[in-house]
């Protein structure tokens, strides 16, 4: 079992990582790599990690429908110059992630339902 000032350095580890905008996925297979630890133990860091910034915004009063309008911003921006660079991945992947944050896809469901727009339960 790692002592108390290791647990505390891989979870400050963790942390700067999602600041840096790494997904999830990518910092747990990093710190599996780095620190010789399982991928179970990973994965609990790295949530561990993910739900103190998640309160550091919450503490700190971010309004959160201001912060999705500064993500949709850089996204929009994202979108034009990977247009106007033609790199097609990268327009699919920040017009997919547009997607997801603002719920525009026939797989999200209504605010009134649990059903899809065809009437169809989501079962």
């Amino acid at each position: 079992m790692a002592c108390v000032s290791a647990r505390a350095e891989r979870l400050d580890w963790a942390v700067r990582r999602l600041m840096e905008c790494r997904s999830t996925s990518a910092v747990v297979a990093e710190m599996a790599d780095q620190w010789g630890m399982s991928r179970r133990q990973s994965q609990r860091v790295v949530g561990q990690a993910h739900r103190q910034l998640v309160a550091d915004l919450e503490g700190a009063g971010v309004d959160r429908q201001q912060l999705v309008a500064q993500i949709t911003h850089g996204l929009m921006e994202c979108l034009a110059k990977a247009l106007a660079s033609e790199q097609p991945s990268a327009v699919v992947g920040a017009a997919r992630e547009l997607r997801e944050l603002l719920a525009l896809g026939a797989d999200h469901t209504s605010p009134h339902g649990s059903t899809t727009r065809h009437g169809r339960s989501r079962l």
